[in-house]
């Protein structure tokens, strides 16, 4: 046996005692009011039932129970895994990619994308995707939110309106930098800074020498320029998810994790909503599941049911109650909502990778097998290191008309631009930092540490595409009742590049990433050279060969939005109206990402947290129930 190799497994050894050490000296608390169903106990009726653990639903359950005479039932199709290593470690996230704890969706072929079947990871547990995501906090422009209100249609959604709900619900630690008009201290869910790498400071660097403004807040006054992520993660450097941060201990919420008036049912997988007639109304009362044994059982309302399954998961619970278009002629439809499923935007982008020197500080440099004791320690001890660290420390935002002119003017004098961002101090393209390889459309997080990387990441923030989700039905037998059953799972076509506005705009994205590659190889602490795609294969003067290089590796960063959109009711798209009721129908609600008429152009999740704050306070004003002072 080589030197080399006993240094790795003596290395590896080490860290895994570490790590089982950290791991029993955090053993999890015991959480009363969550477990899986008990048909004794938990059978009955109560106030609101919601449908989904992740993001939002985890906010709703927080705050619809702070009144003690409220009863909450949450539904949630995963486990809680809040107190895993993988869950709780910055570093760890794209590990959870494609397992258990991901619903590993994948799309139907897309046609304008090589009939390549994209994936899309999303959560399956409590927390969905805010326990596995990559943790960056942005809000997005004051601007996507003030088209909201006005060109949707949606009164109370105006970026004035909504940003007591971005800036009381959380905690900046680092609030004394940021301004007080858009920071606050009281809220439940952490944000704050932590590892930055040293190549991410490059890429800081070369986009200020390629012409971008540093912008020191990015959730401030601008939304524009280069700029270090803000997170959502705890002052020890454990992910702050939504549930950790609604559910679990939190010196500012009430006491969440033992309420008696909330129950949280895991491994519970809703079929559909249930609805009747009440004075001419179609009427949600109840709501049918399985349990973890996929036995069925029904849970019934006095007040709500409330659907916060995702933007792939919400529609076919909708389809599957008989709202919106046909999926299986046992299914009759009772309110025809053409908008149901429709309207699907994502962010895409493609990755362009570098080859640096192995003095450049990235996550390849990092992880050599004989540095984890180290990182182990650093991480568990003082809450510092590459462990906390989520990778994607630094991004950068812009407009064509700044780092393409010539393209905006032929677009406009051809008659085919297309202003898809919401105004004039909104972004088109993001380009976000990877200290590391990344290829392929899930993070290639087994770095080879012989050898270093870092990549660019142009990502189109406003497509002109649109997609739609519905949902397949399949015929299964129920041996312990004898009778055959529905399944229904999501069926998604963001039909991506379908417009060739998005082409285009990708193109010159693409071309302004290289800029700031130039830039970085001129740094001497970066000096990277392109080896993927490479400009010897995908010159910047060869169109045809740039459109195969994105039709090719086009993938999603993981924002998917829109699919029950907000809006009036002569809006034939609209699902819901500005106080998220579903049209056409009384006592239910969709609360999540899918109401977004527009995805915004930042990362959704705080933008989902937003719309749950402000969902729960629309239905307690309805019900006139205690609000939460903030």
């Amino acid at each position: 046996m080589d030197r080399d190799t006993t240094k790795i497994i003596t290395a590896v050894t080490i860290g895994l005692g570490l790590a089982t050490m950290a791991y029993r000296a955090s053993q999890p608390p015991k959480k009363p009011n969550r477990g899986t169903w008990r048909s004794k106990k938990d059978a009955g009726d109560y106030d609101y039932v919601i449908i989904g653990g992740g993001t939002a639903g985890c906010v709703l359950a927080s705050r619809l129970s702070e009144d003690p005479s409220v009863s909450v039932l949450l539904l949630e199709a995963g486990d809680d895994h809040d107190d895993s290593f993988s869950v709780k470690t910055p570093m760890m996230a794209a590990s959870m990619f494609e397992s258990a704890w991901d619903w590993k969706l994948r799309s139907e072929p897309q046609v304008h994308a090589n009939n390549r079947s994209l994936k899309h990871v999303r959560g399956k547990m409590l927390g969905g995707c805010s326990s596995l995501n990559g943790m960056l906090y942005t809000r997005g422009p004051r601007s996507d939110f003030d088209r909201w209100a006005d060109e949707f249609g949606n009164p109370g959604w105006s970026y004035g309106e909504v940003l007591p709900y971005f800036k009381n619900r959380v905690h900046d630690p680092e609030y004394d930098t940021f301004e007080s008009e858009y920071h606050g201290t009281k809220g439940p869910w952490n944000i704050s800074y932590q590892h930055l790498f040293g190549a991410c400071k490059g890429f800081i660097r070369a986009n200020e020498a390629e012409g971008v403004p540093r912008n020191l807040d990015i959730n401030g006054k601008s939304s524009m320029g280069v700029f270090r992520h803000q997170l959502f993660n705890q002052p020890n450097a454990v992910r702050h998810s939504l549930s950790s941060a609604y559910l679990g201990k939190n010196k500012n919420l009430p006491k969440t994790e033992d309420r008696p008036n909330l129950r949280i049912v895991l491994k519970s997988k809703v079929d559909k909503v249930l609805i009747g007639q009440s004075k001419g109304v179609q009427t949600a009362y109840g709501v049918q599941f399985k349990d973890e044994n996929n036995v069925r059982h029904e849970v019934y309302i006095k007040r709500e049911v409330i659907l916060s399954a995702g933007v792939f998961h919400s529609p076919p619970i909708l389809l599957a109650s008989g709202i919106g278009h046909s999926i299986h002629e046992t299914i009759p439809v009772i309110n025809p909502l053409p908008g149901v499923g429709r309207n699907l935007t994502d962010h895409m982008g493609v990755g362009i990778v570098y080859k640096c020197p192995l003095t450049c500080d990235t996550v390849q440099q990092a992880v050599a097998p004989w540095k984890l004791p180290g990182h182990l320690y650093n991480y568990f001890r003082y809450g510092t290191g590459i462990m906390s660290s989520v990778v994607m420390e630094a991004a950068s935002y812009v407009r064509l008309e700044d780092i393409a002119p010539e393209f905006v003017a032929r677009e406009k004098a051809n008659g085919t631009w297309k202003e898809m961002a919401s105004g004039p101090e909104a972004p088109h393209i993001e380009l976000i930092f990877a200290p590391s390889s990344y290829m392929t459309e899930v993070l290639d997080h087994t770095p080879n540490y012989r050898d270093n990387n870092y990549t660019i990441i142009p990502v189109l923030l406003n497509p002109a595409s649109r997609g739609s989700v519905t949902a397949t039905v399949t015929l299964k037998k129920d041996t312990r009742a004898n009778i055959d059953c529905l399944y229904i799972e999501p069926s998604l076509d963001p039909n991506v590049l379908s417009d060739e506005f998005d082409i285009r705009v990708m193109k010159e994205a693409i071309k302004f990433a290289r800029r700031v590659g130039k830039r970085m190889q001129q740094d001497p602490e970066m000096a990277g050279i392109e080896v993927f795609p490479s400009e010897v294969t995908v010159p910047d003067d060869d169109e045809e060969a740039l459109e195969k290089f994105i039709r090719e590796h086009f993938a999603s960063f993981f924002h998917p939005t829109g699919t029950c959109a907000m809006g009036p009711a002569t809006n034939p798209m609209a699902v819901v109206d500005e106080r998220l009721r579903v049209h056409g129908m009384d006592r239910l609600r969709v609360i999540d990402g899918s109401v977004m008429p527009k995805v915004v152009a930042g990362h959704t999740c705080a933008a989902t947290v937003m719309i749950a704050e402000k969902g729960a306070d629309m239905i307690r004003e309805e019900y006139g129930d205690y609000i939460h002072e903030e």
